[in-house]
């Protein structure tokens, strides 16, 4: 009766312990010496607030403080799928370093911290030094996380004090290998290996790589804005795009012009690909995409900010990188007027730069949508105030370029104009 009622016991806590879980433990380090120790958490379920909550060891059923996560903006609504490492950073073991240290950039759902980043953490425990948190003195000092409310989310161990799931020795490193929340408990769904094959940061191969979503709905490599003709002209790049529904694009207006501006309005929906099917999403796939768009609702003398979003088929919103681009007054942009014909052309492209003011430096340039420059076309003090010239479509290594579009870029003393031109080869 007696052995019943242990038995009992243990499967309550067992079930307490797994019910409803959020976040797990996956991967659980000892460090190469008593003091490189990490801890790799996993988050199941998309929307985590992770503020307040604690890592620690809840030995012997009491618990022991190792790191509290602030109350950062970054911890309150966290993706399904990330992978965060809490590591020693006193102490930093050689697989932490081998992952590129610190990396606090969640949106690719692979995050290191270490215990001493105090916009993060808390160092409530014994790490920031050499010393270890985990004695491991009877084999059941492993990691656990509590919520907010103290309540016990997932200890390693799972019924300590007679642990089902033993931790990894000194020197060792234990890792999740299943793809079910429900697997935690079983012991002979994790692996032990030398400290030196841990894979922080990362999910850890097999049926666990396959169950842990780390894919992003869109890898993105360029994501940048041009004034052109007084209207502006966004442009991105994807590398490759994952389920990828389409974009939303968002605008505010910032009150003071300026890269160091802080005040702006409300962000507003100004585009989405359920309204223009220019920015509908190329599904899943692994090549290259461009994609554009023209606002033309904007005003000389203004500072803009832009977000661009992307939805994947679950509903799933990621957002990039905000830019910030400003409207030259055309007022105060006058001093010569730009003609370019034909345009488009296969054939090459003139330009006639027409001098309204007294007759100052001019430099003349292409440059790409990068803003990067293509070849210089003049550059020196007009003798007329008419200037005619034409550009080939090659580069400053006479090189001809791709077909798409260029800038026709115009500079003298206080003042610049540009016109988009494009080329057909």
């Amino acid at each position: 009766m007696q052995r019943f009622l242990i038995v009992l016991l243990a499967m309550l806590w067992t079930h307490d312990s797994v019910c409803a879980q959020s976040v797990i433990i996956n991967e659980m380090s000892q460090g190469s010496d008593s003091g490189k120790e990490w801890v790799e958490l996993l988050i199941i379920d998309s929307g985590v607030d992770l503020r307040g909550w604690e890592i620690g060891d809840f030995d012997d059923g009491v618990w022991h403080s190792i790191a509290e996560f602030s109350t950062h903006s970054e911890l309150s609504n966290i993706a399904s799928g990330t992978i965060i490492v809490i590591f020693n950073s006193g102490d930093v073991d050689g697989t932490i370093i081998a992952a590129g240290g610190e990396d606090t950039t969640f949106s690719d759902k692979s995050v290191l911290l270490g215990v001493n980043n105090s916009s993060f953490l808390t160092d409530t425990g014994s790490w920031g030094g050499t010393a270890g948190a985990f004695a491991n003195s009877d084999n059941d000092d492993a990691a656990a996380i509590r919520n907010a409310s103290d309540e016990i989310i997932h200890d390693m161990a799972i019924t300590h004090p007679t642990a089902t799931v033993s931790s990894p020795g000194s020197a060792q490193v234990k890792y999740y290998t299943s793809n079910t929340v429900g697997g935690i408990v079983d012991d002979i769904k994790w692996s032990v290996a030398s400290s030196s094959s841990g894979t922080p940061g990362e999910a850890n191969g097999g049926d666990n790589s396959n169950w842990v979503d780390q894919s992003l709905p869109v890898d993105l490599s360029e994501w940048f804005a041009r004034v052109l003709d007084g209207v502006i002209h966004l442009h991105w790049i994807t590398e490759s795009e994952y389920e990828n529904q389409g974009f939303i694009i968002e605008r505010a207006i910032r009150e003071v012009q300026g890269s160091n501006s802080e005040s702006f309005e409300e962000w507003s929906e100004i585009v989405s690909f359920t309204t223009n099917s220019d920015l509908l999403g190329q599904g899943s796939t692994s090549a290259p995409h461009d994609y554009s768009y023209i606002d033309w609702q904007v005003k000389g003398g203004e500072t803009y900010s832009y977000r661009l979003s992307d939805v994947d088929y679950k509903g799933n919103v990621m957002q990039h990188n905000e830019i910030i681009v400003s409207v030259i007054d055309t007022e105060e942009n006058q001093g010569f007027s730009i003609t370019t014909y034909p345009n488009p052309s296969n054939s090459g492209i003139h330009l006639v730069v027409e001098i309204e003011n007294e007759l100052r430096p001019l430099r003349i340039d292409i440059l790409n949508l990068r803003g990067e420059l293509v070849t210089n076309l003049f550059s020196e003090k007009p003798g007329t105030s008419v200037l005619n010239m034409r550009w080939d479509g090659t580069d400053s290594d006479n090189i001809p370029v791709s077909s798409g579009t260029y800038i026709v870029n115009i500079s003298g003393p206080n003042t610049s104009q540009s016109k988009a031109i494009t080329i057909i080869q």
